[in-house]
This record gives structure tokens, sequence and C-alpha cells, in this order.
């Protein structure tokens, strides 16, 4: 699908040599309420998430289209940035542990759209694909950590701990004055709680059949860019971001997609500036030139094949009718809210 000037489209998760990554729990805690559709694929879910972004961003209004990590042709969660309001797809999505506390759901079940006596019938191919399915992300996962193993710098890369990466701690000013101190102790509590930056976190590159995709050109395209080359602008990047902590803004830092603690690019949104590692247009300069293996391409094209398969046989049981329905209901919901 085509980027408009209302567009970002990035990765929320990723399939890293850590194993599958997802930066949605950080993310959810910035929203006000989440649509999560539940039910296998091919019911339609992606196609009305990616149809209601779609009439809301040329009504003028600014959209996230979250793309799926196994599939990234797929879109796996939009969200609506003036409302803070989302929709997820749940099968493209991590299946645990990704909901954030206090924030409003609304379950919607497209299992209610299939005919039961047709997804009875399939139901054992159903589970004996969806095996498959499991079976390849695994192997796929294992072969990335096989084929990229982590990257080897005779420097440190930061002087972060894991636990104190700035992408992972999100600040809660409920407990400035928690304790008792004075005046002036409390006035330097609250100029460190001000300065201190909020971090968002994206992955703009994910893993297709057939190579890398990268979104980074055109989720770039309105920046103003500086690009840190040469052998040490990991380290120079590691840097930069630790001082730019300090300045009080947002802040947007795009992951490796291999190796999550490594940042390939910060950007400072309010500023209309990115700070890149290398070109972000060129793959060679990101460490993804590296031609896959053929365990990783043969696992690729046959989980990509299963899962294909899977949505074909929950298609054949979908009244579209009653999804379209659904479709035109949500989106006057959404709208009548953006217009308030």
């Amino acid at each position: 699908m085509g980027v408009r000037p209302n567009d970002r489209h990035y990765f929320a998760e990723g399939i890293t040599n850590r194993g599958y990554i997802s930066l949605l729990p950080h993310m959810m805690t910035e929203w006000d309420k989440v649509y999560v559709l539940m039910g296998g694929p091919g019911t339609g879910k992606s196609t009305l998430i990616k149809m209601i972004g779609l009439d809301i961003v040329d009504r003028g209004y600014e959209v996230d289209f979250m793309r799926s990590a196994w599939d990234p042709d797929s879109i796996a969660g939009i969200l609506m940035r003036k409302l803070n309001w989302a929709i997820l797809d749940n099968y493209e999505i991590a299946p645990s542990r990704w909901r954030a506390p206090g924030l409003m759901e609304e379950m919607i079940d497209f299992a209610s759209f299939c005919n039961k006596e047709k997804l009875e019938e399939k139901r054992e191919e159903i589970y004996k694909i969806t095996g498959k399915i499991e079976k390849g992300q695994r192997q796929i996962s294992e072969i990335l950590a096989s084929d990229f193993n982590e990257r080897l710098r005779e420097k440190p890369s930061s002087s972060y701990t894991k636990e104190e990466k700035p992408w992972l701690p999100k600040l809660h000013a409920t407990d400035l004055f928690k304790n008792k101190k004075d005046s002036w102790s409390k006035a330097k509590d609250a100029l460190k709680k001000i300065q201190k930056s909020i971090i968002r976190s994206y992955f703009l590159h994910g893993l297709g059949s057939e190579g890398w995709v990268n979104l980074a050109p055109s989720f770039l395209q309105e920046c103003d860019q500086i690009r840190i080359e040469g052998e040490e602008a990991h380290e120079a990047m590691e840097w930069i971001l630790q001082e730019a902590e300090s300045l009080g803004q947002v802040i947007d830092i795009v992951l490796h997609p291999i190796y999550p603690d490594e940042t390939l690019g910060i950007i400072l949104p309010e500023r209309n500036l990115v700070i890149w590692q290398g070109n972000p247009t060129c793959l060679e300069e990101q460490g993804l030139d590296k031609v896959y293996s053929t365990s990783l391409k043969e696992a690729l094209y046959q989980t990509k094949a299963a899962r294909e398969h899977l949505k074909a046989l929950y298609t054949e049981t979908v009244d579209f009718d009653k999804v379209d329905s659904l479709r035109a209901d949500l989106l006057n919901c959404i709208l009548r809210n953006l217009d308030k």
C-alpha cells in the first residue's frame, strides 16, 4: 500500500537474533482505547483495519500503520494519533503480555462472522496447518539467531546496562513528591523530570520472504537528515542518544531489526530532524546486506505458504457482509469522536 502524507508505517514488533520482541507494551501505556480483533487469519481483520485507517487518512487525520512482523505486507494494527485509539489484529501480534494496565479494551470476536458448520469440517486441517506455522516460526527464530550471532565490538557499545536502555523504562511523575524533602531538593527532582525525554521505539525493517523490507525511506522522507558514518558510528549514535535524553522532548528511536540493543536512528519530531547510522536507504550500511541462508529461505517460504493456506480455509467460512457492517459501525464511532 502506498504511503500518504498523514501515514506512518513501522513495525511494533520484530523477529531478532534474541527471538520475537514486542514494543507494544511500552507503546500502549500512552493509548486511551484499543479495539482488539479476535479470530483466525483470513476472516477480514487486517483488511478491515487497513480500510478504516485509509478512510481516516483521507479525511486529513494522522494514522500510524503497524505492519505484521511475520508478514510485512499485512497490517497488524493502526493508531489514530489524535484520539490515541488503536485497533489491533490479535492474530498478528505477540500472544502474551501485551496489554497495558488501565487501558480501555473492546474485544471483537470474528468467529461470530464464520459459518460454524464449515469451520467444524475444517477443524482438523486448521489444527494441522496451525502446528506447521508455529513450527516454522520457531525454526525462523532459531535460524536467524544462528545466522546472525551477537555483533562483536572492540569497544563497549554503550554505558547503559540492559535494564537501563532508554526505550525500556517509562517515566511516571506520580511519585515526584513521595518522600519528604526540602524545597530545593524537590525543585531539582522536578527539573530532572521535566528534562527527561519521552522515548518511543520502532522497527523500520521487516523480515520478508524475498529479503528485508525497508520502511525507513518513506518514514523519514519529511525530515532533515544527519548521517553518522565510519567505524565509530555506533558509539557516536549511543553518545548522541544519551545526550539527547536531557532535551525534555519526544525522541523516536529506530532499533536494529536483528540486534535490538543497537540504535540505527534517532528522530527528533519537534525539530524535524533525523540522525542516522549511515544511509537509511542502503541496507548494506545497516548490516542487512547478508544474503539469506538456504535454510532461512526455505523456512520463510514454507511458513508463508502455510499462512496463506490457513487464511484460505478461514475465508471460505466468513460472511463478509457482516464484516463490512462492523467496519461501517466502527468507522462511524471513530469519526464521531474525531469530530468532537
